[in-house]
C-alpha cells in the first residue's frame, strides 16, 4: 500500500512539472486591484514571447490583508498565440483584501 502511494506521489509531481514545463516565454502582469464587501478582483495578463501556441494557462493569485491570508483564487486564459497577450480578472469572493500575488499555475501547449 505504501509503494502504491509513493507512485502515486510522483506520477502527480511528474504530472505538475509537465504541465508547468517551457513557459519561460509567458510574462505574466497584474494590473489594479479592486476590494469591497463582497470579494476581490484583480486584473491579470499574459504575454506569449514565445514561438510556442498554448491552449491554456492557468493564473492563480493568494490573497491578503495587512499581511494575512484572505483566500485565492484562479482563472484560465485561453489560445495564447506567439506574440499575443491574453487578459482576464480573477475574482475571489470573500472578505476584502488589499494583496495579491499572482503566478502562473498551469500551462497547456499546443498539441503539434
Amino acid at each position: 500500500m505504501m509503494a502504491l502511494r509513493h507512485v502515486i506521489a510522483v506520477s502527480a509531481v511528474l504530472f505538475a512539472n509537465a504541465a508547468l514545463a517551457d513557459n519561460t516565454a509567458l510574462t505574466l502582469s497584474q494590473g489594479d486591484l479592486n476590494s469591497d464587501d463582497i470579494g476581490t478582483v484583480i486584473d491579470v495578463a499574459i504575454v506569449n514571447d514565445g514561438a510556442l501556441t498554448y491552449d491554456s494557462a492557468v493564473v492563480t493569485c493568494s490573497f491578503t490583508a495587512r499581511g494575512k491570508e484572505t483566500g485565492s483564487a484562479s482563472t484560465t486564459l485561453f489560445n495564447l498565440l506567439p506574440g499575443s497577450k491574453g487578459q482576464d480578472q480573477v475574482h475571489m469572493l470573500g472578505p476584502r483584501s488589499d494583496k495579491a500575488a499572482c503566478r502562473i499555475s498551469a500551462t497547456t501547449p499546443a498539441a503539434p
